[in-house]
């Protein structure tokens, strides 16, 4: 591998690998168009060199991923790939077959890219360091601000917890976060609504709003409703179905949502 760590060695950590894309970058959904463009995919494409020249040893492979941390569930055809690179193409395709070796080897686990970005962060992430507004960072780096949200939650119980200041381009959710209350949704105005929920740490899903299925319209726009926004967090939010399913119970949805959810957010297990 000495080619690799001569070209990359400003890349390399301090075990002398490059990170998995799922460690380098937890806050990128497995399909967002970050991985193919900008810094994602500069990263993608020098893990593939390393991992191209890496020796085709299982143990060595092993090793290097047991360096890391585990992926996401639909990360997994890459982990199976990186573990046994001596599998022909439409073996590897097949990869749902070795879940359970990859399971057992603690190489995939469910919702783990939040663990895995908070042991990252130095002090409380800020959204509001993207120089964007609620609405655009709700729209541009969704799961971001979803990480962001639960680690508000988990700081909150902390007696030493301070409130961090709010720029005035956010002061539309200075009051969720600092009341814990977003306040009355505005159902037209999504990605703000969204933002407010997050901030208060208190996302509510639309069948607890009174929301239907006929609220939804389909759009990405950035004038998007509530129902759409959701849809964008849904599909940053969860990696795996079983974290999904675990929410979907949580807030106990009806059948017809839970059916919208799976179709619309997007996973392979």
């Amino acid at each position: 591998m000495q080619n690799i760590q001569a070209t990359y060695s400003a890349d390399l950590d301090v075990q002398g690998d490059i990170a998995p894309p799922w460690e380098k970058f937890p806050h990128y959904d497995r399909y967002t168009i970050g991985w193919r463009m900008g810094a994602g995919e500069t990263w993608l494409g020098k893990w593939r060199d390393f991992i191209q020249e890496m020796p085709a040893d299982f143990d060595v492979r092993l090793a290097y991923l047991k360096r890391h941390p585990p992926a996401p569930y639909n990360w997994a055809d890459y982990v199976q790939e990186t573990l046994h690179p001596e599998l022909e193409h439409e073996e590897q395709d097949e990869y749902k077959t070795y879940l359970k070796e990859l399971q057992d080897l603690s190489l995939i686990a469910s919702d783990i890219a939040y663990p895995t970005w908070l042991a990252q962060q130095e002090g409380v992430a800020r959204p509001w360091e993207f120089d964007e507004t609620p609405e655009e960072v709700a729209r541009n780096w969704t799961r971001y601000l979803w990480f962001w949200s639960r680690q508000v939650a988990e700081l909150r119980l902390r007696p030493d917890w301070q409130l961090p200041v709010v720029p005035p381009v956010w002061a539309a959710c200075a009051s969720a976060l600092r009341e814990e209350q977003p306040g009355t949704p505005n159902f037209k105005q999504g990605l703000l609504t969204l933002t407010q929920m997050l901030a208060a740490n208190k996302l509510t899903p639309p069948w607890q709003l009174g929301l239907s299925l006929d609220d939804f319209a389909d759009s990405y726009e950035d004038d998007m409703g509530y129902v759409d926004a959701f849809r964008l967090w849904g599909m940053s939010a969860f990696d795996d179905v079983e974290h999904l399913q675990k929410f979907l119970n949580d807030t106990d949805a009806p059948q017809a949502w839970q059916t919208w959810a799976s179709e619309h957010f997007i996973m392979d297990l």
